[in-house]
């Protein structure tokens, strides 16, 4: 019997769990667009009812009809590219949904206000409120919820199609083998992903601004963290979200997958701020969309394009490679050190933030009237520590030698850099709330510090995508001892950074406890997160890349509990709190699973 390289003929290929027509993909794709298509519907329908009445008198104005529009015109695009691709590219369809699920998880958060606080929305391209009286949620609240909420139904529906189809034969091919299963930042180029990136950044920032400034005493604008805890959940939500969607897009090896989350979540950031602009420029005297309204939209726009761009690059830089062959810049794309670039701008960005965050210290944070002296802000002292771990971290960044082994704690680093600067800009908040005194020039390198500090670890993530594309993962295995200890230690740190530090007769240190959060608890949080989704990756990881990530997170809660000795004079009296304590401990069992993890890797 003739074998198949003797006749010439090659089989067909058979793998097993795939499906080569993309029948189990598709049954999920047309799930997450049904989902989608009736949330759709929902929103629409909303627009012809009232979304909040008042209790008693005169209810408020109507609000500005094209930004209503303009706010819920991204899920019903959404739902018509779904279905215009559900049969053909089950896939595409998928991502659609996911990405705009991603992004309507914040949106029923920020709706959620709609009913506990009407007159705290501020949202005016619904209504506008004319007088102090109590308003109430009426039906057409009710069904932007709702709308919001089938489409997070969608979006998970979405994932699990994109799951599905990753199984499916063809997935993440490209007709240049040197790129076949490569991520979709390769695919499309780093041009375009340095845009994708920056424009996400953008956005999540602005999530953290004002909608609108306001002179009129009835439409009370706070900033994004004195706000209502739906509205200051939301944006927070949001702002992870759109950074999320965008890092696992550029990280996927099929493009068609990346261009649909990245055009859902750009025309949902879109439809979030442009209803804000539209709103504020047409609400009448008074009111005015604010900067970072405009920006954000900007930024969305941004990411709008990149997704429509995505898929037509990607097919021209296949099709360059099938007409000329391999050019130098594709020889480089084999070569493992291409993650190199993504090293180089996390150390980059880190080196930055590091020394903004350390100048900032030295520099006056408020700017004071004449006369009067500068207040000292002691949270500084904790950023400038973070800043100099921040450098110290970053610096192997740009050796091939050491980048990949430092990765991971870097990343950490740079999430607690974040954390110590929000103290700092915590207090540029509540004294902003004093006449004659502003943001000094302490406080905006602080910002800054913290921005970059922000870039370095997406520049981290993207560089462990590309990092997963060249290396050798044979060697991962799951120790259950190393597992259990960094489990116990992340959950006791995040535990940590949950209570107060220390208390003072006067005051204490930030802790979830306290409502609204400030900017110190919400880098708190997101430090806490942070903290727990290490220890979970670091149980999966290979040894070397475990230890860091442990190693990583130790230091984070170094830093979080030096914030004891080094601030604890802004109160009187202040007394040790439970913080410090569970703080020191966590600290510990974290450092004994970093010691069984390098003893993992040296077995």
């Amino acid at each position: 019997m003739s074998s198949p390289s003797q006749t010439g003929k090659v089989p067909p290929r058979v793998i097993e769990g795939r499906s080569p027509d993309g029948a189990s993909s598709r049954a999920a794709a047309l799930a997450a667009t049904a989902a989608t298509s009736i949330a759709a519907l929902i929103a629409l329908a909303s627009l012809a009812l009232a979304p909040v009445g008042a209790a008693q008198g005169v209810g408020p104005e109507t609000g500005v009809v094209v930004g209503a529009v303009v706010a819920v015109a991204p899920v019903v695009a959404v739902a018509i590219l779904a279905i215009l691709t559900v049969i053909a590219r089950p896939a595409l369809a998928g991502a659609l949904t996911a990405g705009y699920g991603a992004i309507s998880v914040g949106l029923v958060l920020l709706d959620l206000g709609l009913v506990s606080s009407p007159i705290d929305a501020n949202r005016l391209e619904l209504f506008r409120p004319t007088t102090a009286e109590a308003l109430e949620p009426e039906l057409g609240a009710y069904g932007l919820i709702a709308a919001h909420a089938l489409a997070v139904v969608g979006g998970v529906l979405g994932l699990v199609a994109v799951g599905r189809a990753s199984f499916d034969d063809g997935y993440g091919h490209s007709p240049r083998a040197e790129l076949t299963g490569r991520s979709s930042a390769v695919r499309i180029g780093a041009t375009l992903s340095v845009i994708a990136v920056v424009a996400s950044l953008v956005a999540a920032a602005a999530m953290w601004t004002p909608p609108y400034v306001s002179t009129d005493s009835i439409v009370l604008v706070r900033a994004v963290v004195e706000s209502p805890l739906t509205t200051a959940l939301g944006s927070g939500a949001l702002a992870l979200a759109v950074v999320i969607v965008v890092a696992a897009a550029l990280a996927s090896i099929s493009p068609p997958v990346a261009a649909g989350a990245v055009l859902a979540a750009g025309l949902g950031i879109v439809g979030i701020f442009g209803s804000r602009g539209v709103a504020g420029s047409a609400s009448g005297p008074g009111v005015d969309a604010s900067a970072g309204s405009w920006i954000g939209a900007v930024g969305g726009i941004v990411l709008t394009v990149v997704g429509v761009l995505a898929l037509p690059i990607s097919a021209v830089r296949d099709r360059r490679g099938d007409a000329g062959g391999t050019t130098g810049r594709d020889r480089k794309l084999q070569d493992p050190s291409s993650s190199m670039r993504w090293h180089v701008v996390a150390g980059m960005s880190g080196v930055a933030g590091g020394v903004l965050l350390s100048a900032a210290g030295f520099l006056p944070i408020l700017d004071v009237p004449d006369g009067m002296p500068n207040p000292t802000i002691l949270a500084t002292r904790t950023a400038l520590i973070a800043g100099f771990l921040l450098v110290i971290a970053s610096v192997p960044m740009f050796f091939s030698l050491f980048a990949g082994t430092v990765r991971p704690a870097l990343g950490i680093i740079a999430v607690a850099a974040i954390m110590a600067s929000t103290g700092v800009l915590q207090s540029v908040v509540l004294a902003a709330d004093i006449d004659g005194i502003g943001l000094g020039i302490g406080g905006i390198a602080t910002a800054l510090g913290a921005t970059a500090a922000a870039v370095c670890g997406l520049g981290v993530l993207l560089a462990g995508s590309s990092e997963r594309d060249d290396v050798d993962t044979s060697d991962m295995r799951t120790d259950g001892n190393v597992g259990s200890v960094a489990w116990l230690g992340g959950i006791v740190s995040a535990v940590a950074l949950g209570l107060p530090l220390y208390r003072g007769v006067d005051t204490s240190a930030a802790s979830f406890a306290e409502f609204p959060w400030g900017w110190d608890a919400w880098g708190q949080a997101a430090m806490a997160v942070t903290v727990v989704v290490a220890v979970l990756l670091a149980s999966r990881s290979r040894p070397a890349r475990g230890t860091a990530l442990l190693v990583g997170c130790a230091v984070a809660m170094v830093v979080y509990v030096l914030g004891w000795p080094l601030t604890q004079a802004r109160v009187l009296d202040p007394a040790i709190g439970a913080g410090s304590f569970v703080g020191a401990l966590g600290c510990v069992i974290l450092a004994v699973a970093a010691a069984l993890s390098a003893r993992r890797r040296s077995q």
